[in-house]
């Protein structure tokens, strides 16, 4: 998971949400207004701003392992539209609070169980206990193995990662094609010559950040990676 930076909101979304605060609407009845053909140009507005990645586990958006009745791209809420405590913050169309993510390992047939689902279709009304992914300094202790496994230092986050959006599922994808790309880098570094692998690691790394779109998938394991081969090599 990398850090989404949001780009100004479509302008007609905002002229809904005001009619939205304008009628009184809950943020779950505002959304519900939301429809196409203005529904597709956020989602699309979105998915360009993530650089066509889940903003959860980071797979290319869309997947194509899915069945046609379930939507490939889903447009979530970092504060859910229908939060356990009731609170209305003016969620339901708040851009800033939208993200697109994928359809969470739902499989062909859409009747998979919960602990076999990923993102949002497992932490269905959770709240997070920390992370958002548009705040970058929440992303900061999050680590990864080299198995493909993500994890994170702080314990809330770690919580947020593996239970709530369970992004190690064992029946899901996500770790084997993590593995894939860190795999393929390693492939690269072992390659090179000693001599070349400093200057190799940052060229690497700048090119990984200044993406925008598209973004390499799982490129959050990649970075970690570099980061880390940067700072031995640097001792």
């Amino acid at each position: 998971m990398i850090a989404i930076k949001k780009e100004a909101e479509p302008a007609d979304l905002k002229e809904l949400r005001k009619e939205a605060a304008n009628r009184g609407l809950s943020p779950k009845e505002a959304y519900q207004t939301l429809v196409d053909p203005l529904k597709r140009k956020v989602r699309k507005s979105l998915v360009r701003e993530q650089g066509q990645l889940c903003a959860y586990c980071m797979c290319r958006i869309p997947r194509t392992d899915v069945a046609p009745r379930i939507a490939p791209i889903i447009i979530e809420h970092i504060v859910p539209r229908n939060p356990f405590d009731g609170r209305d913050i003016g969620q339901g169309l708040d851009y800033q609070n939208l993200l697109a993510v994928c359809h969470g390992n739902q499989g062909p047939s859409g009747t998979r169980q919960l602990m076999d689902l990923t993102c949002d279709a497992h932490r269905k009304n959770t709240e997070f206990r920390k992370i958002n992914p548009c705040d970058a300094n929440t992303l900061k202790s999050i680590t990864y193995h080299l198995d493909g496994k993500i994890d994170a230092k702080d314990p809330d986050i770690r919580f947020d990662l593996l239970h709530t959006l369970n992004l190690n599922c064992p029946s899901a994808p996500l770790v084997a094609e993590r593995k894939a790309a860190l795999d393929a880098l390693l492939m690269d570094l072992g390659n090179l010559p000693e001599q070349d692998m400093l200057d190799y690691c940052n060229l690497r790394l700048t090119v990984l950040e200044q993406e925008e779109n598209p973004k390499t998938p799982y490129v959050g394991i990649l970075l970690w990676y570099l980061r880390s081969m940067l700072e031995a090599l640097s001792v």
